[in-house]
């Protein structure tokens, strides 16, 4: 169990770690804890933290950073968090848009790191199957290919993939063609698999 003063240490070391990217050192927590106690009594807590694995002392510096365990005894017991304010319930309204779910993820991470002065990160949960309502293929360079796949929600996933030959253009195209016509509205997955079907009877017949 940490005392208050440990307790006001680590807030403050992970803040200001948060805030500057860099190690804290014993006087910039001094200066920003509000405690008044001496660099040498802060270095003694410093101490005790690392042996309880709450912080950690990088070889180049002689200031500290906090583990993940200090993050998770950050998160859990010393970060305050407050209502938002009927302003800020108005911006996330008028700004948050849910008919476009690409934009509204970056919105929502520029939100909440504009309202939490953190760092945002934004992320949905993962889908069980991708369903298709367009496909096309965009030429990078030589055996790349940018995969684009268009969902029937209007959200759009990018996959780089590896092609045993260069294709131009123009064949990249007639195949997100065939593909549209022949497979729109069908799982990703079974997309695959079917593909494979045909092309292994199709051998079959040639054969």
């Amino acid at each position: 169990m940490l005392n208050d003063r440990a307790q006001i240490l680590l807030k403050t070391l992970v803040e200001r770690y948060i805030s500057d990217g860099q190690p804290v050192g014993s006087r910039a927590l001094q200066q920003f804890s509000g405690l008044e106690i001496s660099p040498a009594t802060i270095r003694n807590v410093m101490v005790d933290l690392e042996e309880m694995g709450l912080v950690s002392s990088p070889h180049t510096s002689a200031g500290r950073v906090p583990t993940a365990l200090g993050y998770r005894l950050f998160i859990d017991t010393l970060l305050v968090v407050q209502p938002l304010d009927s302003a800020h319930v108005q911006q996330l309204k008028y700004q948050l848009h849910p008919d476009n779910p690409s934009r509204l993820m970056m919105q929502a991470s520029n939100l909440l790191s504009e309202l939490t002065h953190f760092a945002g990160v934004v992320a949905t949960p993962r889908r069980p199957t991708i369903t298709v309502r367009q496909i096309e293929f965009l030429r990078l360079s030589e055996k790349r290919v940018l995969l684009i796949i268009v969902m029937p929600d209007g959200e759009v996933e990018n996959r780089v993939l590896a092609t045993d030959k260069d294709y131009d253009q123009s064949q990249l195209t007639e195949a997100g063609n065939f593909l549209n016509q022949h497979y729109a509205g069908c799982a990703f997955q079974d997309i695959s698999l079917r593909i494979q079907n045909e092309l292994h009877q199709l051998r079959h017949d040639m054969t």
